[in-house]
């Protein structure tokens, strides 16, 4: 399993590299590479096996964060502003955002990332409310994998969006700002009500 030690951390040139395609049938490192950046992202929510292997909880990771330059990434994350706390766990082959909500969002906590080791100020943006993604999923266990087209919205797209951002040499930091320096129409995620989404919904659906 990755720990602390097989992070690349902010400064890596990897970090910054546009990440090739990953090719079928994948390979025995690359089906490696998946099962450990899985395998991660379950410890990670574990505070007892977080405490044994030492390493620094997250909700996604990348594959150049272990330094490979590929375009995979799992992610796993509960949806909070969600009653039923849904929660979105995958592990992601050849991410393409195909739609963008026109409604930006921010995380007014702001964002982190298992690569950058020092405190950051600002909020990260643009993000999209809700995309609507293509992808290959792989399945740790079984060692399948299935195209599927994802809808994504709120907190999940976000952490979507992060890890995409990977895998195109962008990083968190290069998209943060203050708060006076923000569109007034990019709004923090959680005072978004029931209104908001409806009013997001008919706009896409009328575009598309």
């Amino acid at each position: 399993m990755y720990t602390k030690d097989d992070i690349t951390i902010e400064g890596n040139p990897i970090l910054r590299q546009k990440c090739e395609r990953v090719r079928f049938p994948l390979t025995k490192e690359d089906k490696e590479t998946l099962k450990q950046l899985h395998e991660y992202m379950v410890v990670s929510e574990i505070d007892e096996l977080v405490k044994k292997y030492n390493i620094r909880p997250g909700v996604g990771i990348a594959a150049p964060q272990v330094g490979v330059a590929k375009r995979m990434f799992s992610m796993n994350c509960t949806d909070f502003l969600d009653e039923k706390q849904t929660k979105y766990s995958y592990t992601v082959i050849n991410p393409e955002i195909i739609a963008k909500s026109d409604l930006m969002v921010y995380l007014p906590d702001g964002e982190g990332c298992l690569s950058v080791n020092r405190n950051t100020e600002g909020l990260v943006t643009p993000r999209h409310y809700k995309i609507i993604v293509k992808c290959t999923l792989f399945d740790s266990v079984t060692e399948k994998v299935r195209n599927v087209k994802l809808t994504l919205e709120g907190y999940p797209a976000i952490v979507f969006q992060h890890e995409n951002d990977h895998l195109d040499g962008i990083m968190y930091v290069d998209k943060m700002y203050k708060v006076k320096d923000l569109d007034p129409k990019i709004l923090p995620l959680y005072t978004l009500n029931e209104e908001d989404d409806e009013e997001e919904d008919s706009k896409e659906e009328k575009s598309e």
